[in-house]
């Protein structure tokens, strides 16, 4: 089979690599915002104890103590898990 035209597989493979950096940037902000918080849990417990904590990168964007309330007001700002941890402080 001849191939007469590359413009569909460089549609492919545009996509695919979008996406694979869209990956690989939540990833990061995941994993930046897992090593904060291991670094920042006692500033956590100090100001929320027993809540429900949205981190995104370094930076707490909200809080709440019912963990559905805050991820309808994440959701409404177009922010969803993955990139944006949702941490329970004990």
């Amino acid at each position: 089979m001849r191939i007469t035209s590359s413009l569909p597989l460089l549609l492919v493979f545009s996509g695919t690599f979008s996406l694979m950096a869209t990956i690989s940037d939540d990833l990061t902000k995941y994993a930046r915002g897992k090593i904060w918080i291991l670094r920042n849990i006692k500033h956590l417990e100090r100001n929320y104890r027993g809540k429900y904590v949205a981190i995104l990168g370094e930076t707490v964007i909200d809080s709440d103590d019912d963990n559905y309330s805050l991820l309808q007001r994440l959701w409404a700002r177009g922010l969803y898990p993955g990139p944006v941890i949702i941490h329970f402080v004990k």
